[in-house]
């Protein structure tokens, strides 16, 4: 049993999905739920109940006495009039705000596992603005001081948030590691929920893990299996992943519209990647496809992703100059011809290189054992 399935297990009394993978050390702060309501308020192409948002960020606002949050969100950060900063509340906040401050400096005495605690709050500060150069200074100091005795609980946390900064710089193969690692060992419920944490697993798998990984991490884990029927971006992402392992070719072009629209958009960290995330998984099915045959027909390729021919003639001539698909298209013919590189002609290149690598090592370490032996001789 993993670690994740006997955590639920323990807390199955509780009922709440919040409970289950929380730890109680660590507090949401700041609360993560806000900013990606405040980030979906602000994307006009995602359909949301407006008002209904609205007086969900002022809930959480007023409980968790968000004073310069508040400000910031009337003043800079929503768009003209969607949210009307009320003076007197305010006033209120900001003064419970000091408040709070001058008991926590009274109280301050700090151990080296509470050090890093802080500096995990101050990280989540970067995530809540996505500011992921402040995250990646302050991952940076959080790692040198958990190299000199963060315990087992704090590393799998740095993991996690390692991950997701490195999926918001589109840095998919190291989130792929991280996120896909962290599924049975994940405890910053602070950060995220899990829901999110196994669809920016998928999403990352997706992007870069090869055809076997893909299956074994991603498609048959445990850990996603159980979520399956829980969230509907982790159904839409999940489908898009099935159609492209099963070469299910007709459903992958409707399924990856639909994850662009259901789980790239409305997320802060995958919105703006959303554009290339789809251009590089049409190159993806496309190569998969072309990998199975010699030469293609632009009408049977069309047929297969339930596209027009000039619709996938116009894409494919986005792949082939910069050698991103290695095909070419016979437009007089109409078919597409694949050229597969020489792998046996790179295999040789590499193996002179490696070699050249060699001789120039071993030469300098016979020069240095003669000179070593003359010195003795001397």
């Amino acid at each position: 049993m993993s670690n994740l399935a006997a955590r639920r297990d323990e807390d199955s009394d509780d009922g709440s999905e919040e409970t289950r993978y929380a730890e109680p050390s660590v507090r949401r702060v700041p609360n993560y739920e806000i900013s990606e309501r405040a980030f979906v308020l602000k994307q006009p192409n995602v359909e949301i109940d407006k008002d209904q948002v609205v007086q969900s960020i002022l809930e959480i606002i007023k409980n968790e006495e968000m004073a310069p949050y508040y400000k910031y969100l009337c003043e800079e950060y929503l768009p003209s009039g969607t949210l009307q900063l009320d003076q007197a509340l305010y006033s209120e906040l900001a003064r419970k705000n000091e408040e709070k401050v001058t008991s926590l400096k009274e109280k301050l005495a700090i151990s080296t596992g509470a050090k890093i605690d802080i500096m995990f709050t101050i990280t989540r500060l970067g995530f809540f603005f996505n500011d992921q150069f402040f995250v990646m200074e302050k991952l940076d100091q959080i790692n040198v001081m958990i190299e000199k005795g963060g315990d087992w609980e704090r590393r799998n946390r740095f993991k996690t948030y390692k991950g997701i900064h490195c999926l918001a710089t589109r840095d998919f193969k190291e989130a792929a590691n991280l996120l896909v690692d962290s599924l049975a060992t994940f405890t910053s419920v602070e950060l995220t929920s899990y829901e999110n944490i196994a669809t920016y697993a998928s999403v990352a798998g997706l992007f870069t893990l090869e055809r076997t990984e893909l299956k074994s991490k991603v498609i048959d884990s445990p850990e996603l299996l159980l979520l399956m029927n829980t969230n509907s971006a982790l159904q839409s992402i999940s489908s898009l992943t099935i159609s492209l392992y099963t070469s299910d070719y007709p459903s992958f072009f409707p399924y990856l519209l639909e994850t662009h629209q259901n789980v790239l958009l409305p997320c802060k960290y995958l919105s703006a990647h959303s554009d290339f995330f789809v251009r590089e998984m049409r190159r993806k099915v496309y190569a998969q496809l072309l990998d199975s045959y010699k030469t293609l027909s632009l009408n049977s390729m069309a047929g297969a992703f339930g596209v027009s021919v000039d619709f996938l003639d116009n894409d494919l001539g986005k792949f082939i100059p910069n050698k991103q698909l290695n095909c070419v298209i016979d437009r007089v013919n109409g078919i597409v011809e694949t050229n597969r590189p020489d792998n046996k002609n790179a295999q040789y290149h590499l193996l002179i290189k490696q070699g050249d690598g060699l001789l120039t090592k071993l030469q300098k370490y016979g020069a240095a054992v003669r000179l070593t032996g003359s010195d003795r001789v001397a």
